[in-house]
Order: structure tokens, then C-alpha cells, then sequence
């Protein structure tokens, strides 16, 4: 009974789902650099995080994602899921030249 409970939960749209709160786990993967392309990719990073939204978290930054094909990850929270996607299009773009592919997986904090 409490099996058939949690799967009901977990299928059920809610209309304020974009409200309820987001983790973003986000892999990614550099392209081969310069030292000089190295420092300058670090430098547009201390600015990008600056360039979070208000309601937009970075809980965590990884390096050595051990396991997978990634060379680290990010943990970002959000109050808002439409915020972190809206500041998240601008973010790849900005990224591209220097990260080669990222993987994301979202998951919505259990009520």
C-alpha cells in the first residue's frame, strides 16, 4: 500500500511545480587548453558565478568526477527551476568555448 502511496506522489503534477524547490546536478567535460586559455576559462568562471540569480544556488563545485567520462561536476539549487533554465541558456553559451560536453540531471526536493 505504501508502494502504490509514493508512486502516486511521485506521478502527480502539481501546478506549481516550478516553484518547488531544484537541485541541478551538472557534469562536465573540458577541452584540452592552453595554460593561457586555462587562466582565462578560471577567470570567466569567478565571473559566471557571480552571475547567478538570487534565487539560484551553487552548493557545490567537484573536481575528479571518478567513474565517469567527466572531469568534475556542479550542484546548483533553485527555488525556481524557470530561473536556473532561463540563466542556464546564457550560461552554455558562454561556456562552449571551453567545455566540451556536460551532462545534467534534475531532481525536485521531496515535500
Amino acid at each position: 500500500m505504501q508502494a502504490k502511496s509514493l508512486i502516486k506522489g511521485a506521478n502527480e503534477y502539481s501546478a506549481n511545480m516550478a516553484a518547488t524547490p531544484t537541485a541541478f546536478l551538472v557534469f562536465y567535460r573540458f577541452k584540452a587548453m592552453s595554460d593561457q586559455d586555462a587562466q582565462k576559462a578560471s577567470a570567466e568562471w569567478g565571473d559566471l558565478k557571480k552571475s547567478l540569480p538570487s534565487d539560484v544556488r551553487l552548493a557545490g563545485e567537484y573536481i575528479h568526477a571518478w567513474g565517469t567520462e567527466y572531469n568534475g561536476f556542479l550542484i546548483f539549487e533553485a527555488d525556481s527551476s524557470d530561473s536556473f533554465l532561463t540563466w542556464w541558456s546564457g550560461f552554455k553559451d558562454k561556456i562552449r568555448w571551453y567545455v566540451d560536453q556536460t551532462h545534467t540531471i534534475v531532481a525536485r526536493k521531496r515535500s
